[in-house]
């Protein structure tokens, strides 16, 4: 039996309706940051102390969700939902602590064997349980133990104070790749109480870092909970189809209560069929095909300050796949023609989504105003998901798998996008949704969204970048200057061994040679200065444009990015306004007196490097909407969606039926 869902997938209705829904808002959501706006904000990967994080579980929710000032200085983010996702495997510190180099007021590095059988924050760990792993100052608790008695419990107790919706995830160190962000939200209703143990399972059962062997005992007896681990094939091809198995796992035991996002895709460069990193195409698509209402899309790298002299933002070095990353985005996803388009192009429910994959602030401390490596959750990124009259954390698990999302950093537009289209005067269809026209139909898309008064970046001196061609933006200020509307022909899902399905690929630059979707191209450029505009309070602005396209007889895409960075912009963007390089922009000096000390220099002259680079170059991206021919069969996002409709529907009768004996 499936735990009930009555919502599934966001109609073009309900989307509609959002605004309204939200005015009647249960009293669950009295504390959530933006009642009046279709979209809330959140971010689903981030570390704290229970792994390689530098501050407690606690704080990272505080300074995520908070608003204001925090108690010890640095300012709250007020994110409307929260993900805790820490890597699997081990550690050894008490993540009811901050680490000393967060340089937080009364927090220093505290480990585990400092504070077995203390009380702290109301959580008392007696024993380090599993197979004992490591001794004195370097003995590790598991993670299957830290998720279901350390971070779940702290998240029971930040529930009430914030009124925001936290859940407990996970950075899956997946076997044969590298990272994926999981949640299993089964069992936790920290409202009410309940449990992480699904969560903490499949860590146990799947990651390929933890190597326990016993997992929890059951009480009164020694009889394993969770019998018949794999703790062997975790590396190359081997540790593909183990993963493949974690992912099927899921699919059957949590189809609408679980999501499978694998992140910093590029990062290690190509797959290594006898080690473990990276991701091909043919990876993303035997996960969408092991698990079709779960594994839905893939997500931006994060650590987006960390880019130097010669790259490095999101942690890419020049052998990830495209040499570094591109407008804060990977390979995959910047490129018209890349990865994505090609998932798309097979009709696949395929999306987009941004976290900040915060660790640390680098050379700063947690509540310093600057970073050379990681923005707190909130900061930088939001991932919008609908705002569902009463918001849960099963509304954050059916937005994303809906499609209809955004990803933005910088604050570059807000909680309110439009994107949608339709034809004949029919229903609008959001992002992630399929209209289905008549041959020589036009396609009506209309987008609307609000560029934001400011943002959080500290700075208010103008955007070095942009300084180079005459403009002169502060970088606390971000102003939108053209969207692109991005479309590919929908050709058909390629069958596992078919011509195509799997794709050569090559790590540094070369990699960002490789074309998985010939037909994908920039169809419109709209200029901000070409929008309906529209001053809101004094303060924001709200723009708003329609376009047309002509359908016919083969099914397509349309997706959308927006940026400040003009076409053409040295350094930052080519002559059709692709992102170039970002490593190009280190090329760029920053010149104004108050550049800050911490960016790297040449000859003594600072560059636009760190969290100046990131502040300067902005990017949304919105999932796309799919468009097909009457009469042609249905689009494997359809077919996806009906099998989410229909475990859905299955999932409440279930539920009638246990109410009814």
């Amino acid at each position: 039996m499936f735990p009930t869902s009555k919502t599934i997938l966001l109609t073009a209705a309900s989307a509609s309706l959002a605004l309204t829904q939200a005015a009647v808002a249960d009293d669950l959501d009295k504390g959530r940051n933006n009642k009046g706006n279709p979209y809330v904000a959140g971010d689903m990967h981030n570390h704290n102390t229970c792994t390689d994080g530098s501050v407690a579980a606690g704080y990272s929710i505080d300074r995520s969700v908070g608003k204001g000032a925090a108690a010890a200085g640095g300012n709250n983010f007020n994110l409307d939902w929260f993900t805790l996702g820490n890597h699997g495997g081990s550690g050894n510190r008490d993540c009811r602590f901050s680490d000393s180099s967060a340089n937080i007021p009364g927090q220093t590095t505290t480990t585990w064997d400092q504070t077995l059988g203390k009380t702290i924050d109301g959580i008392t760990i007696s024993s380090l349980k599993g197979t004992p792993n490591g001794t004195g100052s370097n003995a590790k608790m598991w993670r299957w133990q830290s998720i279901q008695e350390i971070e779940y419990p702290i998240i029971v107790n930040r529930t009430p104070m914030y009124d925001k919706v936290l859940i407990e995830g996970l950075e899956w160190i997946a076997p044969g790749h590298e990272h994926v962000d999981v949640a299993v939200i089964t069992g936790q209703n920290p409202r009410r109480g309940g449990n992480a143990d699904k969560m903490a399972e499949f860590e146990y059962r799947f990651d390929r870092a933890d190597t326990d062997a016993i997992g929890p005992i059951a009480e009164g007896s020694e009889n394993q909970l969770w019998p018949g681990k794999d703790n062997v094939n975790n590396s190359g091809t081997a540790g593909h189809l183990k993963a493949l198995e974690g992912i099927k796992w899921l699919q059957s035991k949590h189809p609408l209560q679980s999501y499978v996002i694998p992140t910093h895709t590029e990062r290690q460069g190509p797959f290594d069929p006898a080690g473990s990193k990276g991701y091909n195409i043919e990876h993303f698509r035997d996960f969408n095909n092991a698990g079709p209402t779960v594994a839905f899309g893939i997500e931006s790298p994060g650590h987006f300050a960390e880019g130097g002299l010669t790259g490095g933002s999101g942690s890419y070095g020049t052998g990830a796949v495209g040499g570094g990353t591109y407008g804060m985005s990977g390979i995959y996803t910047a490129k018209v023609g890349g990865l994505w388009d090609g998932m798309l192009g097979e009709g696949r429910n395929f999306f987009i989504f941004v976290s900040s994959d915060w660790h640390s602030r680098g050379a700063g401390g947690a509540r310093d105003s600057f970073t050379t490596a990681d923005f707190i959750p909130g900061e930088y990124t939001r991932l919008y998901v609908p705002n569902g009259g009463r918001f849960s954390a099963q509304s954050v698990v059916d937005g994303m798998r809906s499609g209809n999302s955004y990803s933005v950093n910088a604050d570059l537009i807000g909680p309110d996008m439009v994107f949608r289209a339709r034809a004949r005067g029919d229903d609008w269809k959001n992002m992630g949704e399929t209209l289905v026209v008549k041959p020589g139909d036009q396609v009506i898309v209309e987008m609307e969204m609000t560029v934001p008064e400011k943002n959080n970046s500290p700075y208010s001196f103008n955007n070095p970048l942009l300084e180079q061609v005459g403009i002169k933006q502060p970088l606390n200020k971000p102003l939108l200057d053209h969207v692109d509307l991005i479309t590919g022909k929908i050709t058909g899902v390629i069958a596992p061994g078919a011509n195509g399905y799997a794709v050569p690929n090559a790590g540094g630059t070369a990699g960002a040679a490789i074309v998985y979707n010939p037909t994908a191209t920039i169809a419109r450029q709209i200029p901000a200065t070409k929008m309906h505009r529209e001053h809101r309070d004094g303060r924001s602005v709200r723009l708003r444009f329609t376009t047309t396209f002509t359908a016919g007889n083969t099914p397509f895409y349309i997706r959308a990015r927006g940026t400040n960075i003009p076409v053409g912009t040295p350094n930052v963007t080519d002559s059709a306004g692709n992102p170039v390089l970002d490593a190009s922009n280190a090329q760029v000096s920053c010149a104004d007196p108050a550049c800050p000390a911490h960016l790297e220099t040449v000859s003594g002259v600072k560059k636009v490097t760190h969290d100046v680079q990131a502040w300067s170059n902005v990017w949304f991206y919105a999932n796309p909407i799919f468009i097909r021919p009457e009469g042609s069969p249905k689009l494997l996002v359809e077919t996806n969606a009906d099998l989410a409709r229909r475990l859905g529907h299955r999932a409440d009768n279930d539920h009638d039926h246990d109410h009814n004996h």
